[in-house]
């Protein structure tokens, strides 16, 4: 064969594979293709042209890290990582972007406002009164009404803006008081309105005595076995609740107790000669 007909048909065996790349490529492609940002999956465009371009606008670097589901790549405008701009890492990053996934990114850290707890620890700050209990008369006698009041406090209330902007209120109050009379009976629940006014009655039946009372009266039988006095224990039942602009929502109870020794005697009568 002449020299000259080896040396065409050389060229159409290289030309004609470079055709047909370029015939392929200018049709829509359905998979994975290079581009200048590394390889592209599910291209639905058509592809014009094989030019390489080397000089990417940021970011170029593709960095490997690790996220909450594994190795993962993000592109970076700074290094570390592989510069996409250098031929040399065409590859390495086509691998790359193939066999793990992309990053997720970072969420903006979130501030959870327990609104709950906020206001129990202000509740629980609160210095709530205890009772002031009162008993007339001063000594109770047996059979007869002895009377109870105690100063009803007033609510303490306090408001906050929270850091989401909303407004926090948070309040306390006496919502009921509690009498235990000492004596075994069981123990009354008054509303504080009753107990603060018109006070809270209870009619003792049985007086207490000191120890040497008990020992050598001749009234010892009719003393309690064992009280000189009788425990009388007053309790506030303080309430929190709080709203942030909409209804209140009950936190629970706090009781603040006060007791009161109350003695109890007797009245009895006595035969009078004329």
């Amino acid at each position: 064969m002449p020299r000259s007909t080896s040396a065409r048909l050389a060229v159409l065996l290289i030309i004609i594979p470079i055709a047909i790349a370029l015939e392929a490529a200018a049709r829509t492609y359905d998979g994975c293709i290079v581009t200048p940002t590394g390889l592209e999956c599910s291209f639905g465009g058509t592809v014009t042209s094989t030019t390489v371009v080397t000089t990417p606008g940021p970011p170029r670097y593709l960095v490997v890290t690790t996220d909450s589901s594994g190795p993962c790549w993000y592109w970076s405008a700074s290094p570390p990582g592989l510069d996409s701009a250098d031929p040399a890492n065409e590859q390495q990053i086509i691998f790359t972007r193939a066999t793990h996934p992309r990053c997720v990114p970072a969420q903006p850290p979130t501030t959870t406002i327990d609104t709950r707890s906020i206001a129990w620890d202000i509740f629980r700050s609160w210095t709530l009164r205890a009772p002031g209990p009162r008993l007339r008369p001063t000594v109770g006698i047996t059979n007869l009404d002895s009377v109870l009041t105690t100063p009803r406090p007033n609510p303490l209330r306090h408001t906050e803006t929270l850091p989401d902007g909303r407004v926090l209120e948070v309040e306390a109050r006496v919502t009921a008081v509690l009498v235990d009379w000492g004596d075994g009976t069981p123990v009354f629940a008054h509303d504080p309105g009753v107990a603060a006014g018109s006070g809270a009655h209870h009619a003792y039946r049985v007086k207490t005595c000191t120890a040497a009372y008990r020992r050598d009266h001749p009234r010892r039988a009719a003393c309690h076995p064992t009280l000189s006095a009788y425990p009388v224990t007053v309790t506030h039942v303080w309430q929190g609740r709080y709203r942030t602009g909409g209804s209140w929502t009950v936190l629970g109870t706090i009781p603040r107790a006060a007791i009161v020794f109350y003695d109890v005697d007797e009245v009895y009568g006595l035969p009078v000669r004329p």
